[in-house]
């Protein structure tokens, strides 16, 4: 990796721009990064956006229309994702296009995933991700208000000037309460780095670009993918009828025992949360939940459940199905796992609050999910130390199926029994009721 230092100019302090090098990072929770982060980059920027709302506009603007290559780096301590691919601006007609590859190195040494994402200020799911490839693909769409990238230059301060793999660039950054921005211009305004270090899930985003055509590319680089226009969401899979599940959810102590409008993972796919570097700092203070569940067969789409606006619910999923997909969208089933065992890798699900079936239903007629019971809550630090887990991660990554890893993830929900692998049941409900989302 090479790390560029700045600190001449009259700017905020010192600048740190962590840039990839050509040599792939292990990456160990990359799906993960790439599929939250424009949520969670968005309201960051959007809280920076606003503390700067009343500053003087004395910095630059970044050129108008402009597209390049892209390496970058993505995460927080640990969760480091590199990728590289192409990247599309165009802030007259506010929005944007990245289309990159990134290496996943948790399962074995050859999986990497394909993720484009085009952003629109328009109404409606203005922010549309496709991952996959060739026919396989699905379209993961949200709505979040749109925020213009360099949107802050225009407030933004001088920090000194670099070379960039030959070419000369003007360092401009600023600093307020939610973030650490800068960017290195060109004389002509196109971007060679870009460094965000934000409050929140994805602390860090770091880019590098090159090869570099400023003006307006050509309309069909800002067109929805064949997914997003004509495949979204997905159907649901063919019925094999009702089936029980096992499941699990990471959560904080304070987040309501229920599955409204969460995701959860079978002991297999949430090995995909554990089995990394800084599971024992992320999750160490959390709480581990075994829940049992009737579902119909017919899974749909895997939406991405959130708590926003004072509520839990899932967005992007088909109907009111329960959503199912591979862990990270790895292990080569259709339409990223959804109609596929995933037994290489495991399974992710998303619980929608409508898809409940209530009082006299069938679970299948006309609902997707029922007669849910959690069976056990343990400290994550009990699986994770006093089990053994993660020495057992450790030994496992890069080799999937993490059976091993597994086994002991549901062992230590099985029973209270030290002897048979089980931790100690945590029964209390929380006190304060406020719905988190890990």
């Amino acid at each position: 990796q090479v790390v560029r230092s700045f600190t001449s100019g009259p700017g905020p302090g010192p600048v740190n721009l962590l840039i990839a090098s050509r040599a792939m990072y292990l990456t160990v929770a990359a799906s993960v990064l790439a599929q939250t982060a424009p949520s969670d980059w968005n309201r960051a920027l959007r809280l920076a956006l606003v503390d700067l709302s009343n500053s003087t506009r004395t910095g630059v603007q970044v050129a108008p229309q402009w597209n390049a290559k892209v390496k970058g780096l993505q995460g927080t301590g640990g969760y480091l994702a590199s990728y590289d691919g192409e990247y599309y601006y165009d802030s007259i007609n506010q929005r944007s296009k990245q289309a990159v590859v990134t290496p996943i190195r948790l399962f074995s040494d050859h999986d990497v995933q394909r993720t484009e994402t085009l952003s629109v200020n328009q109404s409606g799911l203005n922010v549309n991700m496709t991952l996959g490839q060739g026919t396989d693909t699905v379209c993961k769409a949200i709505q979040e208000p749109y925020n213009d990238m360099f949107g802050w230059t225009q407030y933004a301060h001088p920090n000194g000037t670099l070379v960039v793999d030959g070419q000369s660039c003007d360092v401009w950054a600023i600093s307020v309460k939610t973030a650490n921005l800068s960017t290195c211009l060109r004389a002509d305004g196109a971007p060679l780095l870009y460094n965000q270090s934000l409050a929140g899930y994805l602390k860090q985003m770091n880019m590098e670009f090159s090869n570099h055509t400023v003006g307006p590319a050509p309309e069909s680089a800002f067109a929805p993918s064949d997914a997003c226009a004509h495949h979204y969401p997905t159907t649901p899979c063919a019925t094999e009828g009702k089936t029980t599940l096992d499941v699990y959810r990471i959560h904080s102590a304070a987040e309501p025992r229920e599955l409204h409008g969460r995701n959860v993972g079978d002991s297999l796919g949430d090995m995909a949360f554990v089995c990394t570097q800084g599971a024992a700092e992320s999750y160490g203070d959390s709480l581990v939940s075994y829940w049992q569940m009737d579902v119909d067969t017919a899974f749909g789409q895997y939406g991405y459940c959130l708590y926003i606006g004072g509520e839990n619910k899932c967005y992007g999923g088909t109907g009111k199905q329960v959503g199912r997909e591979s862990a990270m969208g790895l292990d080569g089933g259709e339409k990223l796992g959804q109609c596929s065992n995933n037994s290489r890798v495991g399974s992710w699900f998303s619980i929608p609050d409508d898809g409940e079936c209530k009082d006299g239903q069938e679970v299948g007629q006309n609902c997707s999910w029922g007669n849910a019971k959690r069976i056990r809550t343990v400290n994550a630090s009990c699986i994770l130390h006093d089990r053994g887990l993660l020495d057992m991660c450790e030994k496992e990554i890069g080799h999937a199926p993490f059976a091993k890893s597994a086994e002991i993830f549901a062992k230590a929900l099985e029973t209270n029994d030290p002897t048979k692998g089980g931790c100690p049941d945590i029964s209390e409900e929380p006190l304060d009721l406020v719905s988190v989302l890990i």
